[in-house]
């Protein structure tokens, strides 16, 4: 049996070197995909995974070749949170395991019981229980967090990156039936049939990474935010163009002297920079660089129409109308606020659509002139805005979240250790009784909606997208929390919390610091943090909740490595010493 081929193959060490160097690789390639991916992302898609897929792949290869100075296109945010793609590498689980068949092969055919090796057999064993449980742990271990402020009771934990959107339906008794959808599902879109949903049957419109519900007052005022931000760069770039015309024609001129144009063209370059210090509007700077192309052709001696320097010189200009009239638009949003004021929060897309026909109705009657020029520019402001509340909004009246939030803003990916993602997702529900809506749900805004189904909509199901709860079995109440600073610095010495446990009829007082943490139920409370107000003082406790039920493993494989240890050396220091006493008594 020890010698058959297969066992040789797993046993030799061509197979522990190609391992080892595969494990090198999978090192080198997931350190590289931290920066683009995310240090959470990389470590569970390079080390804590049983194959590396293409999208975190491409990722490391590309971070290498831009440190080696290869001029390479970064995988977006979007695509790393997206579709993984294919397996392409091997990942840290199947090396690992693969590495641990190589010992536990090696070890049985090398196996031959003595007791002066029993201590390197028992070392050897307990190396492989804990990799062993190491493995097992990376696969059950769960970890949470606990955020409370003084008075709070919890019975449950969230995780920081796994949402869930959750029905539940009163019952009898006061209690609620809780139909869980994950979000993976939610994040791979289509339609969702939950049998526990009671016909219900979900299906998926948009799903965004990560966004921020918004209120449609918030919504004009992003869109003036973003006119003024365009704006800035605008005036920028004009600046850098009329700078770059002046110095040109300053340095023809020098190699073909002209008096009268030099002349011109100070006086010109002092309009320029006494402008540039004013921060001169936007139309004086378009008329600016008109002139600007007009002394090009002066002193080039270019017939008008020739568009070789005046065409990129047009098209600023052109692009300067263009934020001018932004411009005007951020005055009528201003306008448009204050003038439905009352109405908008609150208000649903078809509502808030009424209110802006209504303004322009209203403008329309204005006196003379003004009114027709203040209409034009409302109306292009108008049109902005509700084609961005369409890209936003859920899209009928009943897609809701809260009472005022009624838009979502979408926001870049986070891929940051520490920074996290809030989805939200556009749902269309429908019920077999033939009713059905649209509803919005975003995971930073933790409300519920109520969705009517059943043929007099008596059967009312609560809906809330929010991070995933971990049940603890027991209550835990933060009584009191401090945290202290070394004297004379503003460096922090420690954080506290005093909570109360309660578990069945029993209860008991404990305090949770630095390493002196809570131990229930097979679940393990560390400090990990503290919010505090704008005066230092710790208002908010985050506990960090780790659940381990392989926890056991480590500590047997501590206990047979050391036995193996203290044995070996026992077994070594007695034959030692009859060796001294047999050479004594020679």
């Amino acid at each position: 049996m020890k010698d058959h081929p297969i066992l040789k193959l797993l046993t030799s060490l061509w197979l522990t070197v190609a391992l080892l160097s595969l494990s090198l690789i999978i090192i080198f390639l997931g350190t590289m995909a931290q920066e683009p991916m995310g240090l959470n992302s990389a470590v569970d898609r390079f080390f804590k995974s049983w194959f590396v897929d293409q999208v975190a792949m491409e990722s490391a290869i590309k971070k290498s070749a831009e440190l080696f100075g290869a001029g390479v296109t970064p995988v977006t945010s979007e695509r790393i949170l997206g579709d993984p793609g294919l397996p392409v590498f091997p990942g840290g689980y199947l090396v690992g395991m693969l590495l641990l068949v190589n010992l536990l092969a090696a070890y049985y055919q090398r196996f031959e019981w003595s007791t002066r090796k029993a201590g390197v057999y028992m070392s050897h064993l307990g190396i492989i229980t804990l990799l062993v449980g190491q493995i097992v742990t990376d696969i059950l271990q769960e970890e949470s967090f606990v955020h409370m402020e003084r008075g709070d009771r919890r019975n449950y934990s969230v995780s920081f990156d796994d949402n869930e959107l959750v029905f539940m339906l009163p019952v009898e008794g006061g209690s609620n039936r809780v139909v869980s959808v994950p979000e993976k599902m939610l994040r791979s879109g289509g339609r969702i049939i939950h049998p526990e949903l009671n016909g219900l049957t979900l299906e998926v419109e948009k799903y965004w990474v990560n966004a921020k519900p918004m209120t449609a007052d918030q919504l004009v005022k992003l869109d003036g935010k973003e006119q003024v931000s365009s704006q800035k760069n605008v005036v920028d770039q004009v600046f850098e163009v009329m700078n770059s015309r002046i110095n040109g024609m300053e340095h023809y001129l020098s190699e073909n002297p002209n008096s009268e144009q030099r002349s011109t063209l100070t006086r010109l370059k002092g309009r320029f920079f006494e402008m540039r210090g004013d921060q001169a509007q936007l139309q004086d700077l378009a008329d600016m660089l008109g002139v600007v192309g007009e002394m090009e052709m002066v002193v080039y001696g270019l017939k008008e129409g020739n568009d070789r320097l005046v065409t990129d010189s047009q098209a600023v200009r052109n692009l300067l109308i263009k934020v001018k009239a932004y411009e005007d638009q951020r005055t009528m949003g201003s306008i448009f606020s204050q003038a439905t004021k009352g109405q908008l929060d609150g208000c649903t897309l078809s509502e808030f659509e009424n209110n802006a026909t209504d303004f322009i109705t209203k403008i329309k009657g204005f006196p003379g002139g003004a009114g027709g020029n203040i209409l034009k520019n409302s109306e292009k402001f108008i049109d902005r805005i509700k084609g961005r509340a369409k890209l936003y909004y859920a899209g009928t009246d009943q897609g809701k979240v809260g009472r005022f939030y009624r838009f979502v803003q979408p926001l870049q990916p986070a891929l940051g250790q520490n920074d996290r993602n809030l989805p939200a997702v556009l749902l269309k529900v429908a019920h077999e009784g033939g009713k059905s809506g649209k509803y919005l749900f975003t995971c930073s805004a933790d409300f519920q909606q109520t969705i009517s189904v059943g043929g007099d909509g008596d059967e009312k199901w609560k809906a809330v997208f929010r991070p995933k709860r971990h049940y603890l079995g027991f209550d835990l109440t933060l009584v009191d929390l401090k945290s202290e600073i070394y004297p004379g610095t503003t460096i922090k010495r420690n954080y506290q919390s005093r909570v109360i446990v309660e578990e069945g009829e029993g209860s008991r007082a404990v305090d949770i610091y630095m390493n002196n943490p809570l131990r229930q139920g097979g679940h393990v409370f560390y400090q990990s943090g503290m919010n505090e107000d704008r005066s230092g003082a710790a208002v908010q406790t985050v506990l960090q909740v780790v659940k381990n039920p392989n926890w056991i493993t480590a500590y047997i494989g501590c206990v047979i490595v050391s036995g193996g240890l203290l044995y070996q050396f026992l077994y070594h220091l007695i034959g030692f010493a009859r060796k001294r006493k047999k050479e004594a008594h020679s």
